[in-house]
């Protein structure tokens, strides 16, 4: 049986263990290039805020952009907001590689 990456969410840990080993490589590979990394995204948040167009949140970044920050009160609050923000990325692209993988639409 392979070891689960490190960052793979723990929700998806119990999925991975079921997998071939052909499938758990796989997601592996699949889940390294689609994740996104937590001290990155933190610190694009703090010098450049774009974080939220990485996570997927482009409305809420370019509300952001538009607001300036929530006139840099919001600025502040997402510095704290995206780590929840990243690992809820991250274990919505676990389950989306997970279920492609269970259907067969990664080969």
């Amino acid at each position: 049986m392979t070891v689960p990456p490190v960052d793979i969410p723990p929700l998806a840990v119990p999925a991975f263990q079921s997998l071939s080993e052909e499938k758990q490589a796989l997601f592996a590979a699949e889940f390294s290039t689609r994740k996104r990394n937590m001290g990155l995204m933190v610190a694009l948040s703090i010098l450049f805020p774009i974080q939220l167009f990485f996570l997927g949140r482009v409305g809420l970044g370019i509300l952001f952009l538009i607001t300036g920050g929530g006139f840099g009160i919001w600025f502040v609050i997402e510095w704290f907001l995206t780590p929840g923000r990243v690992r809820e990325y991250n274990t919505k692209v676990a389950a989306e590689i997970l279920a492609a993988l269970e259907t067969g639409a990664v080969q």
